[in-house]
């Protein structure tokens, strides 16, 4: 990053920014509070750059109440950085005093910029970018939310029936079992109303997997105890969680598809798409969130995304490697599960994982260890915007 003449430390507020404002030498100029104001924050960024002096800003959050505070900057012709929450916890133990102030918060992030420049992360505030940012943190958001109610219909359908659940637990996303689940509430539901009742709503199905329908039936009816709650729970908790789950399977679908027409004609975007368990939203995440000019290599993006392995030593006796609990989070969540989903489609992938399973990784550090190697992949696919070769 090149030098500055001024640095600006921002510490972004709901009502309020703090601003310390520094020289090249570290030399307080100014620190006071700005309001979330669009005019106020576009006269101290244009003042500071009035003389020809190039402005660097950091804020510590880049986006909702730090979004307004970068577009001025950027605006006024400054630099803008992030500095995230960790670096920056890092860096303030290092000062004296242990004051957890806005101002001191503000300094601590304008004198780490001006001495440790590498610790910023790039924020830059491309509109089209933002647009694909938003499409992608929602999508990821649908995403969550659809797990934790698949989750939610599993433990209602084990509390109501273990038997049941066991017999569709399989194809419980799939549209037949989620129709069925709104329709009749569950297994209680379906006796209630009969086989023959259940055989003629399946019927007019578009599709039905195979073999689910007679296992439905048969696991309802093969449980003679009624928990107590089960009526309520097939009464409301689980049509509702079905409903949503469908609901939200058609909204990552039109996701999915405006993410694929807005990015259409990215050529790193469908080099991503050739490679085995990237799908559009990790390829999304990965065109949106990188700058892949930024990283020189591909262990410096490992360290961006926080699946690098960080090394402990101390003199000859104790070694070890962990993970570490920095880097981008949209990014890290993506590569582990884009790793997760290839090892159903690459067999390389689910060889290698198993071979850190067998010795002796846990699950999770295996899925790392394998989303590690393949970034190395996407990082050569990116660079040179070529497919995916196995």
């Amino acid at each position: 990053m090149q030098n500055h003449d001024v640095i600006v430390g921002v510490d972004v507020g709901k009502s309020f920014h703090w601003l310390h404002v520094c020289d090249e030498a570290g030399r307080t100029m100014w620190s006071r509070k700005v309001d979330q104001d669009e005019r106020q924050l576009d006269e101290v960024f244009t003042a500071l750059g009035a003389g020809g002096e190039r402005v660097l800003v950091v804020v510590d959050q880049p986006k909702n109440i730090g979004a307004l505070t970068l577009a001025c900057a950027s605006r006024a012709g400054c630099d803008v950085g992030y500095l995230p929450g960790l670096a920056m916890r890092r860096a303030a133990g290092m000062l004296p005093g242990n004051a957890k102030t806005d101002q001191r918060d503000a300094q601590v992030i304008a004198l780490t910029a001006r001495v440790m420049p590498e610790a910023l992360r790039p924020a830059g505030v491309d509109p089209k970018r933002a647009e694909m940012d938003a499409l992608t943190s929602f999508d990821h958001d649908c995403m969550t939310e659809r797990t934790r109610q698949l989750n939610r219909l599993h433990a209602l359908l084990a509390e109501v029936n273990p038997m049941f659940e066991a017999a569709v637990g399989d194809q419980i996303d799939s549209p037949f079992v989620l129709g069925l689940m709104e329709h009749f509430g569950g297994p209680w539901g379906m006796r209630t109303a009969g086989q023959a009742a259940v055989r003629r709503w399946a019927s007019k199905q578009k599709r039905v997997p195979n073999d689910v329908l007679d296992k439905a039936i048969t696991s309802a009816w093969a449980m003679g105890h009624q928990p107590g709650g089960a009526l309520i729970h097939e009464q409301l908790a689980i049509p509702a969680a079905a409903r949503r789950v469908a609901e939200l399977a058609v909204t990552r679908k039109a996701n999915q598809a405006r993410i694929n027409q807005m990015l259409d004609s990215h050529p790193t975007y469908q080099a991503l798409l050739t490679m085995p368990g990237v799908g559009p939203a990790t390829a999304a995440v990965l065109v949106t969130t990188v700058d892949i000019a930024l990283f020189p290599d591909h262990d410096r993006l490992a360290s961006y995304a926080g699946i690098a392995a960080r090394t402990r030593q101390s003199g000859t006796s104790i070694k070890g490697e962990t993970k570490t609990r920095s880097g981008n989070k949209a990014l890290k969540n993506a590569l582990y599960l884009s790793a997760f989903a290839a090892m159903s489609w690459d067999p390389a992938a689910r060889a290698f994982y198993d071979k850190k399973r067998a010795a002796g990784k846990r699950h999770t550090t295996a899925v790392i260890a394998l989303a590690s190697k393949r970034l190395k992949i996407m990082y050569a696919i990116m660079r040179d915007n070529t497919p995916y070769r196995p």
